[in-house]
């Protein structure tokens, strides 16, 4: 069933549709190894990098069959639990554990379940990439979740990533068919006024503006565009409660140059009709360790603090990694 964006997803952000009992999918979690590491080992503990105080950092390994590729992050509120969807089409949740100052402390048993594709089936199982490339996440104002997916480009709206349940697809722009294969929904995020904003992978042609939309209060689409610059591409997006968007960014020149950027996007932007252009906050270069992070979510801790977390993508490559980074906003 599609949803219509015009129609259909007023309802979807307001009404709590009737669940039946269901089961879930499961696998055997096998041996897991959480290593604390921190990013500059030079300087451990707590160090600056632009506006962001790095706090703590995990690297997370997974004795499991397509362990890894992971995109997009959720953590909830009270910083209790993470969630991130994979390449593979799988998705992840592990506890979390933070001490009286914030700090994350741990990360707990992994599990990895498959997502459910419209047929009521588990997508992992599909040998076509294109079926299952999942890269963004958000979850909506009622708990409901949306997956956004590369190389055929669409978005699903689950009740519950744990329900056997089929999703219903989000009705998209017509031009989303004119993104690149690998190069589609990067971004997919909820405003803190209710408003979705979702920003492409890669500019359409030669030049440096990048599709980007936002479905308005009217629920139009308004087509926008989001300003590619350095070289860097977008790979996800959290929205903080005063209006201002964070974008997390990766430049990557072959063979091991690597480096992980963040942007900020005011309401003013946001609201007006021209590209997205924001001003860098951090950057982060290959003197600290770093990976491909392309998961990116924040939590407001109880005295108002706002922490970041980014999780990165190991594209399955025995030579990269899979961490989960904790910052502390301090501009």
């Amino acid at each position: 069933m599609k949803l219509t964006a015009v129609t259909s997803l007023c309802a979807v952000l307001v009404l709590t549709g009737a669940m039946a009992a269901c089961n879930t999918f499961t696998r055997d979690t096998g041996e897991q190894d959480i290593t604390a590491v921190d990013i500059d080992p030079r300087n451990p503990g707590e160090v600056r990098i632009g506006e962001l105080v790095f706090m703590a950092g995990y690297k997370l390994e997974f004795d499991t069959r397509f362990f890894g590729g992971l995109s997009g992050l959720f953590i909830d509120d009270n910083g209790n639990r993470m969630v991130a969807v994979t390449d593979h089409g799988d998705w992840i949740s592990a506890p979390l554990s933070h001490d009286s100052e914030g700090r994350l402390t741990g990360v707990g048993t992994m599990t990895m379940s498959p997502l459910i594709g419209l047929d009521g089936e588990a997508i992992d199982t599909i040998l076509e990439p294109q079926e299952r490339d999942a890269e963004g996440l958000t979850v909506m104002p009622d708990g409901r979740v949306m997956v956004s997916f590369e190389r055929r480009h669409r978005v699903w709206v689950y009740d519950d990533l744990a329900s056997i349940e089929e999703p219903l697809e989000l009705e998209l722009p017509d031009t989303i068919v004119r993104l690149p294969g690998n190069g589609g929904i990067e971004t997919i995020e909820f405003l803190s006024d209710g408003r979705l904003l979702m920003i492409a992978e890669e500019p359409v042609g030669t030049g440096i503006t990048i599709d980007a939309w936002i479905l308005d209060k009217d629920l139009r689409w308004r087509c926008i565009g989001y300003i590619q610059r350095d070289g860097f591409q977008v790979t996800d997006a959290t929205a903080l409660p005063d209006g201002r968007v964070l974008v997390l960014e990766r430049w990557y020149a072959a063979p091991a140059s690597l480096r992980i950027r963040i942007r900020e996007l005011s309401p003013e932007m946001l609201d007006a009709n021209t590209p997205l252009d924001g001003e860098p906050i951090v950057l982060l270069k290959q003197n600290l360790i770093i990976d491909n992070f392309e998961g990116l979510d924040h939590r407001v801790g109880p005295d108002g603090t706002i922490y970041l977390y980014m999780i990165s993508d190991d594209n399955f490559e025995a030579l990269q990694a899979t961490y989960l980074y904790q910052f502390r906003l301090d501009p």
